[in-house]
């Protein structure tokens, strides 16, 4: 395909909104340029060659983790943490040195021990050692592309506007990207991938799950990508090209227009929704201000945790809580218990043993290290004397866990006040992320003081999927029947309680769903603070009457599928 060539819509699926106009670069995938024909005639040579690659690799995770923590913070600027530790791994270390002392080249015998390693992990019933797969696969990527000499993002530096079309894409690729790239077309991942995550947080558009797209596309074509269609165009007409391109300047405006407005998060007829945002450390609290937070729907706690060889002190942790406590109030700040599993990984001393990705994930944790847990509280508790301060229970199950948290924060209460600390009046919250809690919600709601709904491990935990998995990639940002009646079913059993109900996962801002998650009932959104403009933007032009409209119609369909027609046609 030329320049001249006819024009092609390829479909996909959105993972992060905005127009990107560019010439088309593809890259090449890795796993075609190893080579298992020679074989090395030196094992110690290739051992040397592959300690040194190993060297170059751990620096470059550690620069980009750096990297991306100075410009994201924690959270999104954690995401690369996990890596650098995987890769000092000993016994992968041993087998890969055996492989290649049995006469194995270097790049085979890391994308073979690595290949192992992630279809273990696909394979696996522990549904967060299923997640971790796709991190295996990407630090042996990155092995290969090490030795292979192979080029990264930044041989498209001063090319011109470019779209990158890709089979895979890692979220190393974003570390430092250039910034004349506008885009990103990519046949696998999930839109809760750590690459969607880092697309959505750099604002560059994103879109998954195009089938055989490095096979369709050509080098230098002119193409636009629209992330929020989720359409790749390649060869558009002038016409089309010209429409795109307006699109994209009126965003670009709409967004300056959006950071700029200060109104009322309420819809036309004057249905309030609180619009609060979500952080993991003290640093860049001004960011409230200047993007109109109604408060902190979320603290990540466990934040605190990492990067330490020790855990915090109770001062250590209560310092970092007042801060926040002050910066907002009277505003309201939730701060989640530590819900340490998966990629976070608590500090030494604390191990979480062979079930971390499950079993002692979240509040089961904190219960199953009550000394560490009650510590803990005494810091949010101390933190919350001006009365603005609530606590939220992570990864909560069902209502005996719940009553075994209340009650160490009861003890961790009484011992303060014993020791004439004057504490003020605090408010408990249940996290709803697993399929039980969802469904004894009305129990729950008659001891619990508000719902925050995490959408992400909830889709996950409902649907026994992968975020990674681009074979469902459909789910990642639109709901499933069986979402919105989990959802549909929270709200309704918080508010027969009058007790309200907050979204916390990427659905809260997402423009398709915010309609809908406000005609189910939501009372609040919480989100990185970069996304509450837009969303205020667009709760302003919704109407309630209509929001509850298109919920009672999305409840009646049956498909994926179907809801995202209906969406669409509604933001139509």
């Amino acid at each position: 395909m030329d320049n001249t060539s006819a024009s092609k819509v390829f479909k996909g699926v959105g993972a992060s909104k905005g127009v990107g106009v560019g010439r088309i670069f593809i890259l090449q995938d890795y796993g075609s340029l190893v080579s298992r024909k020679a074989l090395p005639d030196r094992p110690e040579a290739e051992l040397l060659r592959y300690r040194a690659a190993k060297e170059r690799v751990w620096l470059r995770f550690r620069q980009d983790a750096a990297h991306i923590f100075k410009e994201l913070g924690p959270g999104n600027g954690n995401i690369l943490d996990v890596h650098a530790l995987i890769l000092k791994d000993q016994v992968l270390n041993q087998e890969i040195e055996l492989l290649i002392n049995n006469g194995k080249k270097a790049e085979v015998a890391v994308e073979t021990v690595f290949r192992e390693l992630s279809d273990r992990q696909k394979l696996a019933k522990n549904e967060y050692l299923q997640e971790r797969f796709t991190v295996s696969r990407d630090i042996g990527r990155q092995l290969v592309i090490e030795l292979l000499g192979v080029h990264r993002l930044e041989v498209v530096r001063g090319k011109g506007d470019v779209i990158i079309v890709a089979r895979e894409l890692t979220p190393f690729a974003l570390a430092e990207h250039p910034d004349n790239i506008k885009g990103f077309a990519v046949q696998t991942g999930g839109p809760t991938g750590h690459a969607a995550i880092l697309a959505r947080a750099y604002n560059i558009p994103m879109v998954l799950g195009i089938p055989d797209i490095e096979k369709a596309a050509q080098d230098g074509a002119q193409a636009v990508l629209n992330g929020s269609t989720g359409e790749l165009i390649i060869n558009p007409l002038p016409e089309v090209l010209a429409d795109s391109l307006r699109l994209r300047d009126r965003e670009l405006v709409a967004a300056d227009k959006a950071r700029a407005e200060n109104a009322s998060p309420q819809t036309k007829d004057g249905r309030r929704v609180d619009l609060l945002m979500n952080i993991e450390t003290t640093r860049n609290l001004d960011v409230s201000n200047a993007n109109g937070a109604d408060g902190v729907g979320l603290f990540r706690s466990e934040f605190l945790f990492m990067h330490r060889e020790t855990p915090p002190t109770e001062e250590d942790q209560f310092r970092e809580f007042e801060k926040v406590a002050k910066a907002f109030f009277p505003r309201k700040v939730v701060i989640r218990t530590v819900d340490f599993g998966g990629d976070k990984q608590p500090p030494a001393g604390l191990e979480t043993g062979n079930s971390s990705y499950s079993g002692l994930r979240g509040i089961r944790f904190c219960l199953a290290h009550e000394e560490f847990f009650e510590t803990h509280l005494r810091a949010i508790l101390r933190a919350g004397a001006a009365g603005n301060v609530s606590v939220m229970f992570p990864m909560v199950p069902g209502l005996e866990t719940f009553r075994k948290a209340k009650a160490l924060l009861k003890k961790a209460k009484d011992k303060l006040e014993a020791e004439g600390f004057k504490l003020g009046a605090m408010r408990t919250g249940i996290m709803i992320e697993v399929p039980s809690a969802a469904l004894t919600a009305g129990a729950l709601a008659r001891e619990a003081d508000f719902f925050s709904i995490g959408t992400n491990d909830l889709l996950q935990y409902t649907l026994g999927i992968d975020r990674e998995d681009s074979s469902y990639s459909g789910y990642g940002l639109f709901l499933p029947p069986s979402m919105i009646q989990l959802v549909q079913l929270v709200v309704e059993s918080a508010h027969e309680r009058k007790k309200p109900v907050a979204v916390c996962g990427e659905l809260a801002h997402h423009t398709l769903a915010v309609p809908l998650l406000i005609g189910l009932g939501v009372d609040e959104l919480s989100m990185d603070a970069s996304h509450i403009p837009a969303t205020r933007h667009d709760i302003r032009a919704l109407s309630y009457a209509a929001c509850r409209e298109l919920a009672q119609k999305a409840l009646a369909l049956e498909t994926p599928a179907e809801i995202r027609e209906l969406l669409k046609n509604a933001l139509k």
